[in-house]
């Protein structure tokens, strides 16, 4: 719904610009004492297309635009910084017939506020922000924007956050508590606390990390680390680290993505890591407004608009989703990955990762909260450690898929161990299931161990189900979506465990209601309180 109102607001008019003529290449160079050049914007504004721009060691002002096709060079990331601004430096022109291309390396891209983007001319100032470190806007009719590769850089410590809400078009419910416009709820979206970018984007051997997507307006804070909308987004040696996408009362709903979004172009990662992003909504919302409240996908999603993506040698670990509710329900899932598309996944660490969901005691409020969500072909994945937490204090709770919620496809030649689910109403209904693998929409396990997961509720009525596998029509009843064909190759499922006094547990190695097994060669062993139910 937000990301349908984000390109709805920005597809109004276009911005024509005219592009660079060429010249022959020059080195320029920038240095504190004894260059041409003191600092890096009057070098691009004399250079030329083609142009390399030389910058020695020392701190420098940023808030400049790269219009032209040039490579700037720093004398390494620890010694040529560039600071200031909001974006620090932008990169290409917004509605141009041609945008440039750009190689970034050897520098420190820091200290970025953005308050505002090209979204302006459609939204009004301080709306929508975009980029607080590196901001690609699109070229005309919103194409594809500059080309850009960074290689050998750091990203670090960048902000961007809307300072004026607009009417969103989504009516206020009566029960509303905050301020609405004009009858309707608040809309003011940050995005690409680090990196926003509407071109084909490269990254080499470089970091990503305490980027911040929020403030105290946002209604949507988004995408904190990488945002990449267009163009396709290529990561090698990448590491994304500590990234905040952060929304809070009033106006906050939704708190997505802390580490890497891809959301357009082809997505291929790898020899990276997604390590301790979050995503943190702190809502007082009322159950009833539309689209309703949500964090998600603290580490990466990968959405509908990419057309083919590839993970490979890669950890996402330690991120978190979390959101909590003071006045309704709260929804919280994927620590880790999210994908709306099946991809192609190899020797992964998917680690450590947790999701979190804490309803109030105002109302009948419920909480839920799901694991990473994706599809497609995993083969020599480990996926530890994860867990779930939802918590309501008036109302029901669920938690699924501690190490995944599977929406299709293979799991070969992989561990899925150690993952929790847990879930707590003091009143109401729980529903708690899948501790290893809760498979939506069928799953195929080929060579792969699935031991040491647990489930475990506590509430005034509920079930408790499949400690390891869980596969059942999601959601439960006869107008859910299908579960799917549930194959077991070569594979175990061991010391998985359910837990919950005076509740339903049924599957503690498996759970499997009105689906199709195969089961081939494959151990089910030493699960409790039972091995399989419905098999």
């Amino acid at each position: 719904m937000r990301r349908l109102l984000f390109a709805g607001l920005l597809a109004a008019a276009v911005v024509a610009a005219v592009g660079a003529g060429q010249a022959s290449a020059t080195v320029l160079t920038v240095c504190p004492s004894g260059c041409a050049f003191k600092q890096i914007a009057p070098a691009i504004a004399a250079a030329s297309p083609g142009d390399t721009i030389q910058v020695a060691a020392g701190t420098y002002n940023g808030g400049f635009t790269i219009d032209k096709s040039l490579t700037l060079v720093g004398a390494g990331a620890g010694q040529t910084i560039i600071s200031g601004g909001g974006p620090v430096i932008t990169i290409g022109t917004f509605g141009a017939a041609s945008e440039p291309t750009v190689s970034i390396s050897g520098v420190t891209i820091t200290g970025g506020v953005t308050h505002s983007s090209f979204a302006a001319a459609f939204v009004g100032d301080n709306v929508i922000a975009l980029g607080g470190g590196i901001e690609v806007p699109p070229a005309t009719d919103f194409h594809g924007g500059a080309t850009v590769t960074i290689t050998n850089s750091v990203i670090t410590g960048n902000r961007v956050a809307p300072l004026t809400a607009i009417d969103s078009g989504l009516p206020c419910p009566a029960d509303i508590t905050i301020t609405c416009i004009g009858g309707d709820l608040p809309f003011a979206l940050a995005a690409g606390g680090g990196i926003s970018s509407f071109g084909p984007m490269t990254l080499t051997n470089t970091t990503v990390s305490d980027n911040q997507s929020g403030g105290p307006v946002a209604s949507d804070a988004d995408n904190a680390g990488i945002d990449s909308e267009a163009g396709g987004l290529t990561l090698d040696g990448v590491t994304v680290r500590g990234n905040q996408s952060i929304a809070s009362a009033p106006n906050g709903r939704f708190a997505e993505t802390g580490g890497i979004l891809a959301n357009g172009g082809t997505l291929t990662m790898s020899n990276s890591s997604v390590t301790d992003n979050s995503a943190t909504l702190a809502a007082s919302m009322p159950s009833d407004i539309p689209g309703g409240t949500a964090a998600l996908a603290a580490g990466m999603h990968v959405t509908g608009g990419v057309p083919a993506a590839a993970i490979s040698n890669t950890t996402i670990s330690r991120n978190a989703a979390r959101e909590t509710n003071s006045l309704g329900d709260a929804t919280a899932f994927s620590g880790g990955l999210h994908t709306d598309i099946d991809i192609t996944a190899s020797n992964d660490v998917i680690a450590d990762n947790h999701v979190s969901s804490s309803a109030g005691s105002s109302g009948h409020a419920d909480a839920s909260a799901g694991g990473g969500e994706f599809s497609g072909t995993f083969t020599n994945i480990r996926l530890t450690g994860n867990s779930i937490d939802a918590n309501s204090a008036a109302g029901s709770a669920s938690g699924e898929g501690g190490g995944t919620h599977f929406d299709g496809g293979t799991i070969t030649n992989s561990l899925v161990a150690d993952n929790h689910v847990h879930v707590s109403s003091p009143v109401g209904e729980v529903a708690a299931r899948g501790g290893g693998v809760d498979a939506a929409v069928g799953a195929t396990l080929r060579n792969t161990t699935v031991s040491g997961n647990t489930v475990d509720a506590s509430g005034a009525s509920g079930t408790v189900r499949g400690g390891g596998v869980f596969d059942a029509a999601f959601p439960d009843g006869p107008n859910g979506a299908p579960g799917g064909p549930l194959v077991l190759q070569n594979s175990r499922l061991t010391g998985n465990a359910l837990t919950g006094t005076g509740l339903i547990l049924h599957g503690g190695g498996l759970y499997l209601e009105n689906e199709p097994l195969t089961f081939r060669n494959s151990v089910i062993a030493d699960n409790s309180p039972d091995q399989c139910f419905g098999c």
